[in-house]
């Protein structure tokens, strides 16, 4: 059970780091529409130098490289999976729009805003876990602009593989393999302090965002909503588990980091619904209620879901 109370203390956390937003807006102090600025920090700032610092330090060889190459097929396998799946588990809802929105939040995860700082949290900022996690995350980003733009608008037009490639994810990590492949952090190292410093905003910043969010809401309605728990059980249990299960067939392979490229899956896939799935729906006329209520009611119950996969998780590894 230790395991379980590791990631359950972690949670715990994230959940009280995200008081001073909600207790922001309760007593006044700032609007729940500012959260939209913090969050523009967070995606254009603070994810691209999380995710830049990692990419400077990757050591891109041996059995890294194998497992990386390997983890981000399987990324690609599993959220084009996760998209076929999800047409026929939610064909009875009648609204396009919603429908298309459910099956976002059912699909796309919270792993840049979420998943990487609780990695983070738990096996610290060196980890392969983490390192694994962060290209899952780069990948991620691209199939969000790609399959998560069409599921949001339900037009194939909006399916922008040159903004796919252009995200602020996708570019800090460009930057970050070209830094390293010219070995300039090791010869200056101010380049990675300098990184560090702005990628220390997400956790924090990340989580006031969400706070601020679950003040002007009615936690009432969430729980009270089925969709919330269908899709949340889609995207918290049913899908994560899936991919897992699949991840353990992999054992013959030699060589591989299997055991951390797991875990990177696990912190890829179990957490909540993607934080931009209500600027998605805003961008691409989704259905921008549906994915506030989704976001934030797989947010609230991935308290309960994320330490109690962790250790069933755990107990095969």
């Amino acid at each position: 059970m230790e395991t379980f109370f590791i990631m359950l203390k972690n949670v715990l956390l994230f959940v009280a780091l995200a008081l001073p937003g909600y207790l922001l807006v309760r007593t006044g102090k700032l609007k729940a529409q500012g959260s939209g600025v913090i969050s523009g920090v967070m995606m254009y700032v603070g994810l691209p130098f999380l995710i830049l610092s990692g990419t400077m330090k990757l050591k891109l060889e041996g059995a890294l490289l194998q497992t990386l190459l390997i983890a981000s097929f399987f990324l690609i396998l599993f959220i084009v999976l996760f998209f076929l799946l999800s047409s026929p588990l939610l064909k009875k809802v009648p609204a396009e729009k919603t429908r298309g929105m459910m099956r976002f939040c059912a699909v796309f995860p919270n792993n840049g805003f979420l998943g990487i700082p609780l990695a983070m949290a738990v096996f610290g900022a060196d980890s392969t876990v983490l390192t694994i996690l962060i290209v899952l995350n780069v990948l991620t980003n691209l199939m969000m602009y790609t399959l998560g733009a069409y599921l949001v608008s339900g037009d194939k037009k909006s399916m922008d593989l040159k903004q796919a490639i252009l995200n602020p994810a996708m570019l800090a990590a460009l930057v970050g393999v070209v830094l390293n492949l010219l070995n300039l952090p090791e010869h200056i190292p101010e380049l990675t302090t300098f990184a560090t410093h702005l990628s220390n905003i997400v956790v924090p910043g990340s989580m006031i965002v969400l706070g601020m969010k679950m003040a002007d809401v009615s936690l009432k309605d969430i729980l009270a909503s089925k969709s919330v728990y269908y899709v949340s059980f889609l995207k918290l249990i049913l899908f994560p588990l899936l991919s897992l299960v699949l991840l353990l067939a992999l054992g013959f392979v030699p060589n591989l980091l299997l055991r951390d490229m797991i875990l990177a899956f696990f912190f890829a896939f179990a957490v909540p619904t993607a934080g931009l799935a209500s600027a998605f729906a805003d961008r691409f006329g989704g259905d921008a209620k549906s994915a506030t209520t989704l976001t934030l009611g797989s947010t609230f119950l991935s308290v309960v879901t994320l330490p109690v996969l962790y250790w069933v998780i755990c107990l095969f590894l």
